[in-house]
C-alpha cells in the first residue's frame, strides 16, 4: 500500500494554496532543489475540477543547467467523494488505493511517476506526480490508425495490470446501479425538471433499463466476456497524448483512477467507443459534432486490444471476441453515464437543457444498440454471433 507522509500544513478552507505551502509540500519529497527554491519564483497553474484541485507547479531553471529534480510537477489535492458516486463507495478505491494504482501503473513504465502521497493536518490527502508534457485525446486522434492502436493497447495493459487491490465480484456493481436506476424509473421529478429545462425526457425516465442490463450481462457471461481493472470514466479528457515521447516510449497515458474496480473489459472498450460522440465539458453542446467510430475502426481497435491482452495474459483471444464484448459493453457504459447524470439531476435539481439533450442522445444510442443486437430475441443475436464465428460459445 502507498506510504502516506504527514505534512504539518493546513489547507485554507477556500482551497487556495499559498506558494510557500506548495513549496513545503513538494520539498518534502523532492529534497534537493525544490526544498531550497524561493517560493515566490514558482509558477502555479491551478485547475479546480469536479472533486479535486490540481496544480501544475514550475520552478526556475538552475544557472548551472544541471537539474537533478524535475522543473515541473503535478500536485493533486483529493476532494471528498460527491453524492453521485456514493452508491459505488464500496467499490471505488480509497485515496490510498488510488495512489497505489497510480504507482503500479507508473512502475510498469507507462504512467506518470508518483513522487509522494501525503496527508495534511486538516486531513486532506494529496499526491505529487510527474508532470506529463501531454495534451488530452481529441476525437480526430482516434481516426488515425496508429494512435487508435496505442489507445487500444493501453487499455489492455491497464485492464490486466498487477495490483494489490482486492478483486471484488463484478455483480456488486450491477446490484448497485440497477437498484438506483429502478429508483429513478418513472420518477416524476426528473420528467418535471427536464420539461422546465425545455426538453422532454419522458421516454428515457419510463424506460426499463434494469431488465435490459440484466439481459446484457447474461449475454456477456454466455459468450465468456472477460473482466479486468476497468477505469469506467473513459472520457477522452482522461486519455493523454504525449507531445514529444522519447524513442520507444508509449505515446498514450491513461489518467484519473477514482472509479477503478473490476468489471467486464467490454465496459471500458465500449465506453471509449461511446465517448467519441460526447464533449461533456463543452459549454455550448455536450454532443460532439464529429462522426462516431466506424465499424472498421471499432474492429481495428478490438484487434489491437486483443493482441496486447494476449501478450499480457498468455490468452488467445480474437479481435472478433473482443468486438462482441465491446458491442455489449457499449450499453453498460451508457447506463453508467445515465445513472450518474440522473443522480445529479435528482440531487441538485439540475435542469440544464444541454445535459438533458446529452441524456436523450445516450438513451437513443442504447435503444438503437439493443435493437441492433436483437437482445429481445435470442435467435437474432445467435445469428449475429454465428456470422462472427462465435456460435460454439453461445447460449
Amino acid at each position: 500500500m502507498a506510504t502516506t507522509t504527514s505534512i504539518p500544513v493546513t489547507i485554507p478552507k477556500d482551497g487556495s494554496l499559498p506558494k510557500p505551502m506548495i513549496k513545503d509540500i513538494i520539498g518534502t519529497f523532492l529534497t534537493n532543489e525544490w526544498s531550497n527554491v524561493d517560493p515566490e519564483t514558482l509558477i502555479v497553474t491551478r485547475n479546480t475540477g469536479y472533486a479535486n484541485t490540481n496544480c501544475v507547479v514550475e520552478r526556475p531553471q538552475l544557472q548551472s543547467n544541471t537539474n537533478s529534480e524535475p522543473l515541473k510537477v503535478f500536485l493533486k489535492l483529493h476532494g471528498e467523494l460527491d453524492g453521485e458516486i456514493e452508491v459505488f463507495k464500496h467499490l471505488v478505491p480509497n485515496k490510498h488505493e488510488e495512489a497505489q494504482l497510480c504507482s503500479d501503473y507508473a512502475q510498469s513504465g507507462l504512467g506518470a511517476k508518483v513522487y509522494g502521497f501525503f496527508e495534511t493536518q486538516d486531513g486532506t490527502f494529496g499526491r505529487i506526480d510527474e508532470f506529463l508534457d501531454a495534451r488530452t485525446l481529441e476525437p480526430a486522434d482516434v481516426e488515425d490508425a496508429h494512435l487508435r492502436a496505442e489507445v487500444a493497447r493501453e487499455h489492455a495493459v491497464f485492464h490486466t495490470m498487477p495490483t494489490q487491490r482486492e478483486k471484488k465480484p463484478v455483480q456488486l456493481y450491477y446490484d448497485a446501479v440497477t437498484r438506483e436506476l429502478a429508483r429513478y424509473h418513472k420518477m416524476e421529478k426528473l420528467k418535471r425538471l427536464a420539461k422546465e429545462g425545455g426538453v422532454n425526457m419522458d421516454d428515457l425516465v419510463d424506460y426499463d433499463f434494469v431488465s435490459r442490463i440484466r439481459r446484457v450481462t447474461d449475454r456477456l457471461d454466455s459468450i465468456g466476456g472477460k473482466k479486468g481493472w476497468c477505469i469506467h470514466d473513459v472520457q477522452f479528457m482522461n486519455t493523454m497524448v504525449k507531445n514529444s515521447p522519447k524513442e520507444g516510449e508509449r505515446k498514450v497515458v491513461l489518467i484519473d483512477f477514482e472509479f477503478v474496480f473490476q468489471n467486464y473489459r467490454g465496459f471500458d472498450i465500449g465506453g471509449h467507443l461511446l465517448q467519441k460522440m460526447f464533449q461533456w465539458f463543452d459549454e455550448e453542446n455536450k454532443i460532439a459534432t464529429c462522426r462516431p467510430y466506424t465499424e472498421v475502426e471499432k474492429r481495428h481497435f478490438c484487434e489491437e486490444y486483443a493482441k496486447q491482452w494476449n501478450e499480457e495474459t498468455g490468452d488467445s483471444d480474437t479481435g472478433e471476441q473482443v468486438f462482441m464484448e465491446s458491442e455489449l459493453g457499449f450499453m453498460l457504459a451508457i447506463t453508467f453515464e445515465i445513472h450518474n447524470m440522473l443522480c445529479f439531476m435528482d440531487q441538485d435539481d439540475d435542469k440544464d437543457p444541454l445535459s438533458i439533450l446529452g441524456l436523450n442522445k445516450l438513451f437513443e444510442e442504447f435503444v438503437n444498440q439493443y435493437k441492433k443486437l436483437g437482445l429481445g430475441t435470442a435467435k437474432k443475436l445467435s445469428s449475429i454471433c454465428v456470422s462472427m464465428g462465435r456460435f460454439g460459445r453461445l447460449i
